[in-house]
């Protein structure tokens, strides 16, 4: 159908904080220590080790299926 997707954690990777997208930066933020990332995950700014952890997803008859850990 044309459609894929990239299925990205809201978990930040340095203390577990939630993440949220900012829509005017095109970034997720995390507000308890400055964690920037980009829309693809990866690290942009402060203390976060690592990029986001990303899911395999796949999309059967018009539902998105998401494997999780």
């Amino acid at each position: 159908n044309g459609q894929e997707f990239s299925v990205i954690s809201n978990i930040c990777t340095h203390l577990g904080c939630r993440v949220r997208w900012i829509a005017e930066d095109s970034q997720f933020h995390c507000p308890c220590h400055n964690g920037v990332f980009a829309k693809d995950g990866t690290v942009v700014a402060g203390p976060p080790p690592r990029p986001l952890d990303h899911f395999e997803s796949k999309v059967e008859d018009g539902v998105l299926y998401i494997k999780r850990g």
